[in-house]
């Protein structure tokens, strides 16, 4: 059970406002469904805030990532300034590499959360390609 704004976050998709660090990390080996939303009035005493119940199940098949640190810093540095272009963060971690550019189409004029999940995913096995 969580906070309905934090449940929000962890199950939003790409290009919403709920969007960012925390559904990346929490969705790269989960698959996370919304239960219900719990009213304060279930409770007593009554919080002042809604509840939403979450479940979440294993996923069988994620991109491997060797180390999950490498995924926070990506998200991290990306969405330091989420209303930037990616150009300056993905210049900061791939000095401007154009082969992964490609490799994994990416329109450097959108903004960070305008990315889905994968290419997060992706994103992070590149860098730690390149830094291995």
């Amino acid at each position: 059970m969580f906070q309905k704004e934090v449940a929000d976050r962890i199950i939003a998709k790409f290009n919403t406002s709920n969007y960012g660090r925390l559904s990346i990390l929490s969705n790269w080996k989960l698959d996370i469904k919304k239960i219900c939303d719990i009213k304060p009035e279930s409770f007593s005493p009554k919080p002042k805030i809604d509840s939403s119940l979450l479940i979440f199940y294993p996923k069988k098949n994620y991109i491997k990532i060797k180390n999950p640190y490498n995924l926070e810093k990506i998200t991290r540095i990306f969405f330091n300034q989420r209303r930037k272009m990616l150009k300056k963060p993905y210049n900061q971690l791939f000095n401007g590499d154009e082969r992964i550019l490609n490799k994994l189409k990416l329109d450097l004029n959108l903004r960070p959360q305008n990315l889905n999940l994968e290419t997060y995913y992706e994103l992070t096995s590149e860098y730690e390609n390149l830094n291995s």
